[in-house]
């Protein structure tokens, strides 16, 4: 079967077709024409996780206007059915289809699986194929729709981190050539790795991906687009002013007098599409008015790395100012804080096949701050007790060590007013790749801060 599949690919190549017929694979059926592609994501995620997956779907070709992300309130527990149809249903208007591809990663999947399993919907008549990644594992195909799953270390026997209480493999549907195992990658990383990219473009397309990189613009600049958002409920900044910066790379100051662009997020958080120097780095600002909570204006201060291809799915995540989270989080003048995030596990216990961030030199992923089964793809970093005094010997701190998939720790970073010094970031992958962001320490009174890691290597 491998070989129809890459016979298949032949035949694309060759006769440069936008629409392969014909071909198939091991789930069934044969592949009509690229569909819309409808992610959802899992508890406390967002399109964040699929960022990188669109843009390597574009670098294959794909076109852009094809790929969504449907997203929705995790601090509800029930799934949001009713909105996730109304979501199907603008997406095949706007594309002029009937059918979408889903894909589903985590909590995601049990949305997937409930609405292709509920009659009600008609979702089987809707969704054309179906991508499960690392979530549920029903022994029938949801809606007998042809799916295949993509599972990590906590779905694969054997991993040495399973926690399937039977240490046997998770299967979607009856047939096993339909599942793929990495037990070596963690929750979030099977769904933006490169492998399970190869795997789910092969399945939705008929073909191979012809990379599984993210390719960097030829054009000179890159179209950057998204969501300022509330987290983790997911609903816009709406009419936010929102300032993007140009920042030198050795200081992370602002580099200019004046911000490159100044924008009023829509309704629903979105901003952009925005022209941006693929070579350039930029600082996000997201201006947030007082509250009952907080009686200060401040600012939300974002740093990613810079964007080196068209990115649509930016998320700048948030929250209410001095609610959530930030309920929890000392601010003073003296000292600066930050969350870094990347969307592939944080490992720091694993030695020299994990990872290393350091903040002004010191290494702040320990064991037990952010060990392998903590599963943390945002590590907290604030002055807890503000005494201006760093103490990793605490571990995960409250109340970070009682959420999924965030850690934080105990570390003093002095501040300066107006954020006019330097810290400097600096993230050792495991595979040993270094990328360092130098950013502002802005004091922590009237300001956030977010370092935002890619979980590719460019």
């Amino acid at each position: 079967m491998l070989n129809t599949i890459r016979l298949c690919g032949l035949v694309f190549s060759l006769l440069a077709l936008a629409q392969v017929t014909g071909c198939s694979d091991s789930d069934g059926g044969p592949v009509q024409e690229r569909l819309p592609i409808v992610f959802v994501h899992g508890q406390f995620g967002s399109a964040q996780q699929f960022e990188t997956q669109a843009m390597r779907f574009t670098s294959n070709g794909y076109p852009q206007d094809l790929l969504y992300a449907f997203e929705y309130d995790t601090s509800n527990t029930d799934n949001p059915l009713d909105d996730l149809d109304s979501f199907i249903d603008k997406v095949r208007s706007e594309a002029g289809v009937t059918q979408v591809y889903a894909v589903g990663h985590s909590r995601g999947t049990s949305v997937w699986t409930a609405y292709l399993d509920d009659p009600a919907f008609n979702g089987p008549e809707k969704v054309a194929r179906y991508v499960n990644i690392d979530g549920r594992s029903p022994e029938e195909l949801p809606g007998g729709v042809p799916g295949i799953g993509i599972w990590g270390e906590w779905n694969s026997a054997n991993s040495g981190y399973n926690r399937r209480e039977d240490n046997s493999n998770a299967q979607i549907g009856p047939d096993p050539a339909a599942n793929y195992y990495f037990p070596n990658k963690s929750h979030t990383e099977t769904a933006t790795s490169a492998e399970a990219f190869a795997l789910m473009y092969r399945f939705l397309t008929g073909v191979e991906a012809r990379t599984t990189a993210v390719t960097p613009t030829k054009s000179g600049k890159v179209n950057v687009a998204g969501r300022a958002l509330y987290f983790p409920e997911n609903i816009g900044f709406a009419g936010a002013t929102l300032q993007v910066w140009k920042i030198d790379d050795a200081t992370g100051q602002r580099s200019a007098d004046k911000p490159v662009q100044t924008l009023t997020t829509s309704s629903s958080g979105e901003f952009g599409p925005i022209k941006l120097d693929p070579k350039q780095r930029y600082e996000f600002a997201l201006l947030r008015t007082a509250t009952d909570t907080f009686p200060a204006d401040s600012v939300h201060h974002f740093y990613p790395e810079p964007y080196t291809h068209d990115n649509y799915f930016v998320r700048l995540l948030s929250s209410r100012p001095g609610e959530g989270i930030e309920e929890f989080i000392p601010v003073d003048d003296a000292s600066s804080g930050m969350v870094v995030l990347r969307m592939r596990e944080f490992w720091g216990d694993q030695g020299a096949a994990g990872d290393e961030l350091f903040v002004d030199g010191l290494n702040v992923l320990t064991p037990a701050i952010s060990p392998r089964t903590g599963v943390n793809i945002a590590v907290f970093l604030f002055d807890q007790g503000s005494d201006q005094t760093t103490d990793l010997e605490k571990g995960e701190i409250f109340p970070l060590n009682l959420l999924t998939f965030l850690t934080g720790a105990d570390v003093f970073i002095p501040s300066m007013f107006e954020g006019t010094g330097t810290v400097e970031v600096s993230l050792v992958t495991r595979g040993g790749e270094t990328t360092a962001l130098n950013i502002p320490n802005w004091p922590s009174s009237t300001n956030r801060v977010s370092v935002m890691f890619r979980d590719d290597t460019p």
